[in-house]
């Protein structure tokens, strides 16, 4: 089979099919009926009745995943995507679930991030079937509802369904990434005294509301006698290269932080609306109680790389340790923040939670886990990982290898797996951005390489 011209054969059929996925809103919320609430539901539903018209073995297990099959055999080989997007935001260009191609490009929420992968991953077990390909071991792609939160949708899933001997999850980038970092999301709380020793006081801060992503958007409100708190701001301003605003009437100050949103596994690549934020407020003469809590939380995570924590460290399999102040609420005295570290393979959990408790010990406040996901490595010459490497080095004519991220896909969680795909390396990362896209030929050209790789795995 001559999948390169296949694939493009199979545009159009992607586009059409993508679309139906992509104008669901399957953000999360909160239902007495429905696990992940009504539009993660009818997102999963419509997967499903598009494999089931064309003719695959589809099921649905409760609402909380689903999959989609075909081949025979007693082994198993699974491919693991995610049908659940984050919130849209604000800034798009178009409606971020009416979806649009222009320029080549497929734009809507959830393009890259998952549903679009998704979608080719599909488009080539649609291929292989179409052409009378019959599979000597059972393909499955599962269909996940709750990777943007907890997981827990996954983890329901596979407590009913089987794990398969190996797997791959288009939700990431080519040519096989074999390592991913240990994930930890946790939260910090201060209480401050009621003193009242400055001139300007903070009566609320707020900002973020997703940990995996760098805040956008960061918001305090002062109760200040400053007549020069427009001049500082200024002064900041041009200091820091923010973009911030500031409206002061009867004794009030609204101040808010406009940043630049990206995913958590990159911190560095955006602009962080709340450390923007405590930069500006450590300039004002704050209480003593609360300049000291801002200047623990910006020193804490201001750089990117653990160093305002005390746990900087990076290995060779993996790369550095990542920070990212995701969340900020202070209200009547009590402020609480919420942060996403990624660490290396080889650094063991607790070395990172001893170090943790140790410094936000110092820094008088109380350290509260809230989800954590181990380290994954499959060896670079597991036969998996080399067959993989394998179909897309000679679909592409590249001579890459094996290669770790910060990101935490569904491959952690299969006993062995990997990610793999869908991004190439020019391929533009908007994954949880405003006008988030895929390149159409980038999507065709994943259609070929999951195309052969199934083919070579099943044959």
């Amino acid at each position: 089979m001559n999948f390169n011209t296949l694939s493009n054969d199979y545009k159009e059929e992607y586009i059409k099919k993508a679309f139906e996925l992509l104008k669901i809103p399957s953000v999360f919320e909160e239902s007495d009926r429905y696990p992940y609430g009504k539009a993660i539901d009818d997102v999963l539903d419509k997967a499903l009745s598009i494999a089931e018209d064309d003719g695959f073995v589809t099921k649905n297990v409760d609402g909380h995943g689903g999959h989609i099959e075909f081949g025979e055999g007693e082994d198993l080989i699974g491919i693991l995507g995610h049908l659940d997007v984050v919130p849209a935001g604000e800034g798009w260009s178009s409606n971020p679930f009416e979806p649009v191609v222009k320029d080549n490009k497929l734009y809507a929420r959830g393009a890259q991030d998952d549903k679009g992968p998704v979608m080719a991953a599909y488009i080539a077990m649609k291929l292989l079937k179409d052409q009378g390909f019959h599979p000597k071991k059972r393909v499955r792609l599962i269909l996940g509802t709750d990777e943007e939160r907890d997981w827990k949708g996954i983890e329901y899933y596979f407590k009913e369904e089987e794990m398969p001997a190996v797997g791959f999850t288009p939700d990431a980038s080519f040519p096989v990434i074999h390592a991913e970092k240990g994930l930890l999301d946790c939260f910090i709380t201060f209480e401050m005294e009621d003193r009242k020793d400055g001139t300007i006081e903070i009566l609320q801060l707020a900002g973020g509301d997703r940990l995996n992503m760098v805040p956008e958007e960061a918001t305090a409100v002062l109760k200040t006698a400053d007549i020069n708190l427009k001049k500082k701001l200024k002064e900041y301003k041009e200091k820091e290269n923010i973009e911030a605003l500031l409206e002061v009437k009867d004794g009030r100050g609204i101040f808010k932080v406009k940043g630049k949103a990206v995913h958590a596994s990159k911190p560095e690549e955006g602009q962080n609306a709340i450390t923007g934020l405590l930069g500006f407020l450590l300039e004002l003469p704050l209480s003593t109680t609360q300049k000291g809590v801002i200047r623990n939380i910006h020193k804490a995570f201001l750089k990117t790389d653990g160093v305002g924590l005390d746990i900087k460290q990076s290995d060779k399999v993996s790369g550095p340790l990542t920070s990212n102040l995701g969340s900020i609420e202070f209200h009547e005295g009590t402020c609480k923040v919420g942060f996403n570290l990624r660490y290396p393979v080889t650094v063991e959990y607790e070395t990172v939670l001893e170090c943790l408790e140790r410094v936000v010990s110092k820094m008088n406040g109380t350290l509260k886990v809230y989800d954590h996901l181990p380290s994954i490595h499959l060896d670079k010459g597991h036969p998996f990982v080399e067959t993989l490497l394998d179909v897309y080095n000679s679909v592409t004519g590249e001579m890459l290898s094996a290669h770790t991220i910060g990101g935490a896909t569904y491959a952690r969680a299969l006993d062995a797996g990997v990610a793999y795909g869908a991004l190439f390396a020019d391929s533009p990362d908007t994954a949880h951005q405003k006008d988030e896209h895929v390149l159409l030929d980038d999507m065709v050209r994943a259609i070929e390489i999951y195309a052969t790789c199934i083919y070579e795995l099943t044959k």
